[in-house]
């Protein structure tokens, strides 16, 4: 799998360079690995290695557009870096409801560590997996199943955690 990651670092004109992390999201350890000191999240070795890639995939992002640039079935955090080093955490939610549904349906949510994460996304995974049900027994439509998991993460996560939905 490579707990892919991707981590979007904010630029004096209030735009994001979005760059990739093949293990970024094992453990979500860049959280607090992305430093003033080691911007990329240097090797745990004498060899100084990014374990975040300083080529950017993308450049000058809007924020509100940063969903545009995920594969919420592929990438499984997405760290957004501040001017001041500050980093909030979100765990791409894939609202797929069939194999074949759009990589860019879902949402992203706010976690604050590892367990936090474990939580959010087993909630995710049991509400996904009766929408897939209902889908496929063509009890609901895959729009309306789109619909329904937007709605349920929004009112789940309520005024505890921030969700961004992909347009």
């Amino acid at each position: 799998m490579g707990h892919r990651a991707l981590v979007a670092y904010e630029r004096p004109d209030g735009r994001y360079d979005c760059h990739y992390a093949h293990w970024g999201a094992a453990d979500l350890a860049l959280r607090r690995d992305v430093a003033p000191g080691t911007p990329f999240a240097g090797g745990d070795d004498d060899r100084w290695r990014p374990r975040v890639d300083p080529a950017p995939r993308a450049r000058a992002v809007r924020f509100e557009d940063l969903t545009d640039h995920l594969d919420f079935e592929q990438v499984e955090a997405l760290y957004v870096v501040t001017l001041v080093w500050v980093v909030t955490t979100y765990l791409p939610l894939w609202f797929g409801p069939t194999p074949d549904s759009d990589r860019h349906a879902g949402a992203l949510v706010a976690v604050e560590d590892p367990d936090d994460a474990r939580r959010v996304r087993r909630w995710f995974r049991a509400t996904r997996a009766v929408v897939r049900d209902m889908v496929a027994r063509d009890a609901l439509a895959e729009d309306d199943a789109t619909d329904y998991l937007a709605a349920r993460v929004t009112e789940w996560a309520g005024d505890r955690r921030a969700v961004i939905l992909a347009d």
